[in-house]
């Protein structure tokens, strides 16, 4: 086992020793032991889910793929299981295992096998495979973990889901992504907290086992992968050794909740994360949000020069008894170097081209815009403006998972890798009896900046229905449908490239047991 892990370890034991006697709970324990712990009445917990996703992509207008854009439209089904289970030895200790198998039915036992029949599409017009879903196989034991907890200690060791701001297990398709370390959190009172984690390797939401490998240095289905300015070595992805996060939160009596987030990202950026949140007493229940983050790239910067910087601001009220409106905004202010480009490399429309170096690594250490933001612009002394300072989140890139306020269904500043400005109003109801929620939203995502100016819209719908109440009793936990449905209107499309439309639908149905 890792060195790293093996210091978290030992660590993680020594703190449960010395703190076994708090008696504080914790928000990662909804319903911690009480302190005369009574004898464990069912030591095997046994639960499962069924789920099936049916996903479609509109990348171009007709079957000729849009004229000069070419690009196919996309469509992939799979059905997937979920098998979970902890055995506690007493009211502290649990063991528990998770596996996952996915199968779409169609002979598409892996990526490679969307080349060729019976897999293969060879109908015209041709309709690829989204493998964000993903489109083929998967069958990983994804959770395998040794947990302690208190009233006021929760440790946990091994393959497991995690949840944090800018690394969590995004469980938006048909299997979360999962994480192999150690995870620890600490309620010193009913106020304060501190949690601290050391991450080593990643399995993604495509993938069926855990590398060291994050969506930015590989390329894992479904995912654009690190910049094409980056040069991989094999096409497989660059090694890093996960990351380090620690956090310290407050929450008052009143409900006002700040945190304090460090990420440690090994060998691509370090990041500061502020968010705070407090409600407002009245009949309309208002709340409001801020957050601000700042990240440097750090070590041998893998994915060139990262300098972003971000704040953000959201605020929401209840309209009617059933409907909440909210506003959110968020800036991530442009950065610009002059540069002499490497051999190979040009400024032409508003993008760089050219190949990246074939020894290895950055050859132009930069963290670019891509998907349609211009990223430079040729100066009057022929040199070259970069323009960068887009966010890289080494596990949330793509998965629209992180927690930006103007982050839509399909995409936000940090899949575009961009600076910019955003603002997203989203309209929700809930139903009396909880079981059926409807949301819709508009954003509009603004990329300008001295190369070229261009913009985003999007609209999404998003709808649930429960079938039934939760029983009090008995092995059902919930069956429901989903659908969601997101739609791009994009400009600029015509000087600096970019899919020139873009429809999005998600149907997935889900029987938890």
């Amino acid at each position: 086992m890792e060195t790293r892990l093996y210091r978290a370890l030992v660590a993680l034991f020594a703190v449960f020793i010395s703190s076994a006697s708090a008696t504080y709970a914790s928000p990662l324990d909804p319903s911690p032991a009480p302190s005369a712990a009574p004898k464990v009445s069912a030591p095997f917990v046994f639960s499962g889910k069924l789920r099936a996703f049916d996903f479609t992509r509109q990348n171009a207008s007709n079957s000729q793929q849009g004229g000069a854009y070419k690009a196919a439209n996309q469509q992939s089904f799979n059905l997937g299981v979920g098998l979970h289970g902890s055995y506690s030895f007493d009211q502290n200790w649990t063991v528990g295992a998770s596996y996952f198998y996915a199968n779409p039915l169609g002979g598409c036992s892996s990526p490679n096998s969307h080349s060729a029949p019976p897999c293969g599409k060879v109908t015209q017009p041709a309709l690829n495979p989204d493998d964000s879903i993903p489109g083929f196989t998967l069958s990983t034991l994804d959770e395998a973990y040794l947990q302690f907890k208190t009233a006021a200690i929760y440790g946990k060791i091994g393959d497991q889901t995690y949840t944090t701001p800018w690394a969590n297990s995004a469980d938006t398709r048909l299997k979360p992504a999962t994480f192999q370390g150690a995870d620890f959190l600490y309620t010193i009172d009913s106020n304060w907290q501190i949690q601290g984690s050391d991450m080593i390797r990643y399995e993604p939401r495509t993938s069926s086992q855990f590398d060291k490998v994050t969506l930015i240095t590989g390329f894992p289905a479904g995912n654009a992968g690190p910049p094409p300015n980056i040069y991989v070595p094999g096409g497989t992805f660059l090694a890093n050794n996960g990351f380090f996060y620690g956090r310290i939160g407050y929450t008052s009596p009143q409900k006002f909740a700040v945190n304090l987030h460090y990420y440690a990202f090994d060998q691509i950026a370090n990041v500061l994360w502020l968010d705070a949140r407090v409600p407002f007493g009245g009949k309309l229940k208002p709340y409001a949000a801020a957050h601000f983050g700042s990240e440097k790239s750090s070590g041998s910067a893998l994915v060139g020069k990262i300098d972003a910087s971000v704040f953000g601001l959201l605020g929401g009220i209840n309209v009617m008894q059933n409907v909440e409106l909210n506003i959110g905004f968020d800036s991530v202010p442009v950065r610009t170097d002059n540069v002499v480009l490497p051999k190979g490399y040009s400024c032409k429309n508003g993008t760089i081209s050219g190949t990246a170096n074939s020894a290895g690594g950055v050859s132009l250490p930069y963290f670019l815009p891509s998907g349609g933001t211009s990223n430079c612009s040729i100066a009057s002394s022929g040199t070259t403006d970069i323009y960068y300072g887009g966010i890289a989140s080494p596990y949330t890139d793509n998965y629209t998972a992180d927690p930006m306020f103007t982050t839509s269904l399909t995409q936000g500043m940090v899949e575009r890798r961009s600076p910019g400005n955003a603002i997203k109003t989203t309209l929700t109801f809930t139903s009396d009896d909880k079981q059926f929620v409807a949301l819709v939203s508009r954003a509009l995502y603004d990329y300008n900046n001295p190369g070229y100016a261009q913009g985003t819209y999007e609209t999404d719908f998003d709808t649930t229905y429960y079938v039934s109440k939760l029983p009090k009793t008995g092995n059902y936990r919930g069956f429901f449908f989903r659908y969601r449905y997101g739609e791009r209107t994009q400009s600029g499309n015509a000087n600096i490239g970019g899919a020139p439309l873009f429809k999005y639908n998600r149907f997935q149905a889900e029987y938890d047991f």
